[in-house]
């Protein structure tokens, strides 16, 4: 069977949006190629420096993020980074409207059997509204135990955050060392409740969280 690859990420660039509070993303031009000089000619070359926060577009939360003295980013086993994947289907969800126990409770015999949950929200039909930071769906305390009761060791989201401050679901997630893949997209062009699921975080030492490509790899529809 034919396969295809979803990208599941938004680019990252001056014109990502980012969290409220935190920087803009800024890509410094440090040398480039003058116009008019052949391709392969020695001395010349594009360089560039990046700087953003780490938790801006399509990115992974590690262990590390809520927690002083758990797993940072380059610790994050890379098993749990990739595999089978379960998406649900929540699109129904209105703004501001959470998502309970009783969403997930349906599927409780799939997600037992799959680690890595991926929710479609249909949010990302707001990415670059203001209102995508501020009137999203988010998991209840009691949603976040139910995935974590099932055993999963992956959730990914098409919203901004899993949640609102004081954070709760982050806490028990991150707590339970669930990783948090958050600023997905494209998950209605998954187009199957079971595909394999891959995002892979930057080694970046001793910190947070790291942007990340996410994919799908999915049979074609």
């Amino acid at each position: 069977m034919q396969r295809r690859i979803i990208d599941l990420s938004y680019p990252l660039a001056p014109s990502t949006p980012p969290f409220p509070g935190d920087s803009p993303v800024a890509v410094q031009i440090q040398t480039s190629i003058p116009a008019g000089i052949p391709p392969g000619t020695p001395g010349y070359m594009n360089t560039s420096a990046l700087r953003t926060s780490l938790h801006t577009g399509t990115h992974m939360d590690a262990f590390f993020h809520f927690y002083h003295g758990r797993s940072t980013i380059d610790q994050i086993p890379l098993q749990q980074c990739l595999g089978p994947a379960l998406l649900l289907d929540l699109s129904k969800r209105r703004a501001s409207e959470v998502i309970a126990e009783e969403d997930l409770a349906p599927h409780r015999q799939a997600i037992h059997r799959t680690p890595k949950v991926i929710l479609n929200t249909g949010w990302s039909q707001n990415w670059g509204n203001s209102l995508y930071f501020t009137e999203y769906p988010a998991l209840t305390a009691n949603a976040a135990r139910f995935l974590v009761n099932c055993g999963i060791e992956l959730v990914g989201v098409d919203t901004p955050s899993v949640d609102y401050a004081p954070n709760d679901a982050h806490f028990i997630l991150l707590g339970n060392e669930v990783l948090i893949v958050e600023n997905l997209t494209n998950l209605d062009q998954i187009g199957q409740s079971l595909f394999d699921f891959a995002a892979l975080p930057l080694k970046i030492t001793g910190r947070d969280g790291s942007p990340v490509r996410a994919i799908a790899i999915a049979g074609e529809t």
